[in-house]
């Protein structure tokens, strides 16, 4: 199993890193498991996650089911998540816009917003009511060089953030249309500041197109993240000059929302 963060880094806490990648694999489809099933899957001894799995417990981050001796998450983690209240208010001013523009088209549209790492986070999400390609649900996250919410959040970022993040990004050949290189990606990105919009043109999934626009909180015209629509290439309308503007049009719509509020 790939870790999460480099074993190397001496400002890193072995066993705080050992317990978060416990407390990472459970999921919706698998929220219970077994102390053999997590201590292979993080290629550590029985006693070792048996440790982790009992320190967690003991402060309600993992609780033991008593009737087939798995783990699952505990009430801790559920507290913790509760209180990421701005992601859940920003996800629910958001929500009646993305299904006005979802509705329009019969697609698929989402809200990501940045992280510290090369990657976006999905907050919310209006699924299209016909065939489509997988994309990220809630909680799901991006690589953000290779989507249109991740080039516009990249754009609108910080120099200094920019930069840290674009330095961490691996350069590789999801698709043939993947941005490859860092001056590729500084290209469009500048392209973007200029336009507003961006475009994802099968760069994450063959066959699928993307539309995004960044939101932001226009007190502080900071950029809180960035909205997209995402259509099966042989759905994509021609010309797309109107879809763009819907998308700009309901990204500035959501960011007046936003900046209306106490977010």
């Amino acid at each position: 199993m790939k870790k999460d963060a480099d074993p190397s880094n001496k400002y890193h806490n072995q066993s705080i890193m050992k317990a978060i990648s416990a407390l990472k694999l459970f999921s919706h489809t698998e929220y219970e498991l077994s102390i053999s099933t997590i201590a292979e899957r993080l290629e550590m001894p029985i006693s070792t996650t048996h440790r982790i799995l009992n320190t967690l417990e003991s402060v309600g981050y993992i609780s033991k089911n008593a009737d087939n001796g798995k783990y699952r998450l505990g009430i801790g983690c559920f507290i913790l998540g509760s209180n990421v209240r701005l992601y859940q208010e920003m996800a629910q001013k958001a929500q009646p816009f993305l299904q006005e523009l979802s509705q329009r088209y019969n697609e698929t549209v989402n809200f990501s917003v940045g992280t510290d790492k090369d990657e976006i986070l999905c907050i919310a999400k209006i699924n299209a009511n016909r065939s489509f390609f997988a994309t990220p649900e809630v909680g799901g996250t991006r690589k953000i060089q290779i989507s249109s919410c991740g080039k516009c959040i990249l754009a609108f970022a910080d120099p200094a953030k920019q930069n840290s993040i674009i330095s961490r990004i691996e350069f590789r050949k999801y698709t043939p249309n993947s941005i490859s290189t860092e001056m590729q990606l500084r290209e469009q990105l500048e392209v973007i500041r200029r336009t507003g919009y961006a475009i994802d043109n099968m760069e994450g999934e063959n066959g699928l197109y993307c539309c995004g626009a960044p939101v932001f909180f226009e007190n502080s015209g900071e950029c809180a993240g960035a909205i997209s629509i995402s259509i099966p290439i042989g759905r994509v309308p021609s010309p797309i000059d109107n879809l763009i503007a819907d998308v700009v049009h309901i990204a500035k719509k959501i960011s007046r929302e936003l900046s209306a509020g106490s977010i």
